[in-house]
């Protein structure tokens, strides 16, 4: 007899917002920024796809622009505060983002929802940098909602990010090793 584990956690989803504007301005944070990006049409989140123009605050309260991350490649991980597995990989973050930094990589967290199910606010991200241990990377908040429409209703959603923008792999299963190859991958 065979059984599925699914491993994730199901949302309260909430309606997507609008995308900010195609013209990429290079933000002022702390984080890796390209000076400029080309000529982009941003198509979605699927495999192949060039991601969506998207931006959000960051655990400092600073604009993120997920164009910034040009050059790099990265993860997007959408996680929420309440979900098991999005905690699990949470617990390696740090170590994933070190062993791939001098390769130009960057771990991006968004946290679409709190512990009660609302958009988290910067004392949760710090909650989430605190607990985990998470020194040097990006973590956002989800206030316009434009996650909802990504996870299909199952947190962690892991995407890896090319160099270029587009979506090189989705990682359906939320384990650290899974991720890993994604990353080495795409690199």
């Amino acid at each position: 007899m065979w059984f599925l584990l699914l491993s994730g956690c199901i949302p309260v989803l909430t309606t997507p917002g609008e995308a900010v504007s195609k013209d990429y301005v290079k933000p002022d944070n702390a984080w890796p920024a390209a000076d400029s990006v080309p000529e982009l049409e941003p198509e979605g989140y699927a495999v192949g796809e060039l991601v969506e123009h998207q931006a959000a605050l960051d655990q400092n309260g600073q604009s993120v622009d997920f164009w910034q991350f040009y050059g790099n490649v990265w993860v997007l991980d959408v996680s929420t505060i309440w979900c098991q597995p999005c905690q699990d990989l949470a617990r390696t973050l740090q170590e994933t983002a070190d062993l791939y930094k001098d390769d130009g990589f960057v771990y991006v967290t968004v946290l679409a929802e709190d512990l009660d199910g609302a958009v988290p606010d910067e004392a949760d991200l710090d909650y989430w940098v605190d607990t985990w241990g998470i020194l040097d990377q990006p973590v956002l908040e989800d206030s316009e909602g434009f996650t909802a429409a990504l996870t299909g209703g199952q947190f962690p959603l892991l995407l890896v990010v090319g160099r270029d923008l587009r979506v090189a792999a989705r990682v359906d299963l939320p384990e650290d090793a899974l991720l890993r190859e994604a990353i080495e991958d795409t690199l």
